[in-house]
């Protein structure tokens, strides 16, 4: 069996937890899954060799807890323990990308990638939302390995209030929205990463949004804003099966 190494960046107990169980239930017993946190600086991030030694894929959680911008003060203690993740995670993101050990990147692990290749996660008050928005593939995405046994155009969850300034010069845009330009990106040919997130549900959704201040919009019900999101269900699974599990990897880097 696959194993995959997820990389968590959160520090609420039950935030925790949660997203483990929406992890395995997303991967459904196809790979087995290991978790780190990335705000432990006891792991050597520094030595990705070995860190990696042994899995077939890694993938980088959200964070409810910590923005790059955010509309934050520079010295806000969120912004500054981003920046921080990013650095602690850079050898492992390069690593990974120079090796061709499948990544995927979701919502804040899709905006660490960017930082480690350079481009600037801001607070842009036109792109950030909360709740579920159409993703629509572009025609590198169409054509892409994993997004193409996906319809043209799909529902997804989000919710984040910071994007890319830009597209990375290493990226390829496989998907966006009016309200997300970069809604899911391919650096070289297997690490991928996401503005929204494939592993929730809609009820995953409406919990989170209850135990994650300042997310929901005041006087806005959750189910206005939340529904479905079946097709972005897939993608997990898709990732494992068409990209971890593909001939040309190099698994147990």
């Amino acid at each position: 069996m696959k194993r995959i190494l997820i990389i968590q960046s959160r520090r609420r107990p039950e935030m925790l937890k949660a997203e483990q169980s929406e992890y395995e239930r997303a991967v459904a017993g196809a790979a087995e899954l290991s978790f780190l946190s990335s705000v432990d600086e006891t792991v050597a991030w520094n030595d990705p060799a070995t860190l990696l030694a042994g899995y077939d894929g890694v993938m980088l959680g959200g964070s409810g807890e910590f923005d790059f911008d955010g509309g934050r003060a520079d010295d806000d203690e969120a912004r500054i323990t981003s920046q921080q993740i990013a650095a602690r995670l850079a050898p492992l993101v390069r690593y990974a990308y120079e090796h061709s050990l499948p990544v995927l990147g979701i919502c804040f692990g899709h905006q660490i990638v960017a930082e480690v290749f350079g481009v600037k996660v801001v607070n842009d008050h036109e792109q950030k939302k909360v709740g579920t928005f159409p993703v629509t593939l572009t025609a590198a995405g169409q054509s892409d390995t994993l997004f193409s046994a996906l319809p043209e155009t799909f529902s997804a969850q989000y919710g984040h209030k910071d994007s890319l300034f830009a597209v990375p010069k290493e990226a390829v845009v496989l998907a966006g929205g009016a309200q997300c330009k970069t809604s899911a990106l391919r650096y070289g040919a297997n690490l991928y990463t996401v503005q929204f997130h494939p592993e929730l549900t809609k009820n995953d959704v409406a919990w989170k949004l209850a135990n994650s201040p300042g997310y929901l919009p005041e006087g806005v019900a959750v189910d206005s804003i939340v529904q479905e999101s079946t097709d972005a269900s897939r993608i997990i699974p898709l990732f494992i099966e068409r990209v971890v599990g593909r001939e040309d990897t190099k698994p147990g880097v």
